[in-house]
């Protein structure tokens, strides 16, 4: 497992090398937000090499991050891109071409229009069991989990293994150009802890059991430097750990066959077609 120190070193250097423009999807707070002034702080002498776009709902929630990173980075050019509701394809297309449109618009740093990295931040509780746990062997969990199973254990399996597999298709579909990698941060506090959406129980129980499990959480500045590590140029789908270590665990190997992926792209395409061609004829 690599060192903080070891960690902080390499993302260093990344000011030196070519000049990056990033997405940040639900980079408005938490582990996004934590991401974002981690790229600030790294290119803090660098903003000339620095493009940033947040993506989010709301304006107002973006506009003091997007402050502290061109007062951080001066120089740097962050953007906030709106998005309504990101769990609906329809708003991530939009958000897609509103991207490509300015990229387009203008280049960054004189190069040709661009995305280098893609930041998807996402909360998931560290103390639920991995959806692989759940996974029968001979099972193939695609599409809507069936109704008398359905609820948010089912769909988060589901989900998970759909998106590892899609992403193990496309990156073998364009080998060497680009890389994806699932980042687990470990126990991070956040705003997700304390939202609205969460019952009062679980709020009040987060507030007494944070300080019993303080040794173990990750920080806001060591996940954000964690999320901005690179990997060595080139392409695959891979796991790293709270400190970018890759894992040796092959990922859903109780179900895994030499088609699945092949399988499981087919039928999101075959669901992605299906929407639309209903958009288009509505």
């Amino acid at each position: 497992m690599p060192t903080l120190s070891t960690i902080r070193a390499g993302i260093a250097e990344l000011p030196t090398g070519t000049p990056l423009v990033v997405a940040l999807a639900g980079g408005t707070s938490g582990i996004g937000s934590y991401t974002a002034k981690a790229l600030a702080i790294t290119f803090a002498e660098h903003g000339s090499k620095l493009r940033v776009y947040i993506v989010g709902r709301k304006l107002e929630r973006a506009e003091a991050l997007i402050q502290f990173g061109r007062q951080t980075s001066p120089g740097s050019d962050w953007r906030f891109v709106q998005v309504s509701d990101a769990a609906l394809i329809s708003d991530v297309d939009s958000a897609c071409k509103e991207i490509a449109k300015q990229e387009e618009a203008t280049p960054f740093a004189g190069g040709p229009p661009r995305l280098d990295i893609l930041y998807l931040s996402q909360a998931l509780s560290p103390f639920q069991p991995s959806p692989q746990d759940s996974i029968k062997p001979g099972e193939f969990p695609v599409g809507t989990p069936p109704a008398g199973s359905y609820g948010i254990t089912s769909v988060r399996r589901n989900t998970t293994f759909m998106k590892t597999f899609s992403f193990e298709e496309l990156a073998e579909k364009n080998a060497g150009k680009i890389s994806f990698v699932h980042i687990y941060p470990g126990l991070v506090d956040g705003p997700a802890f304390y939202t609205d959406a969460n019952p009062p129980w679980m709020r009040i129980l987060w507030r007494v059991m944070k300080p019993l499990v303080s040794w173990y959480m990750t920080s806001e500045k060591d996940c954000g430097d964690v999320m901005v590590t690179q990997r060595e140029l080139g392409g695959g789908a891979y796991a790293v750990g709270q400190r970018g270590d890759e894992s040796e665990r092959v990922s859903w190997s109780k179900v895994r066959k030499n088609d699945t992926t092949e399988n499981v792209w087919d039928h999101t395409m075959k669901i992605l077609t299906g929407v639309e061609r209903k958009d288009a004829a509505a």
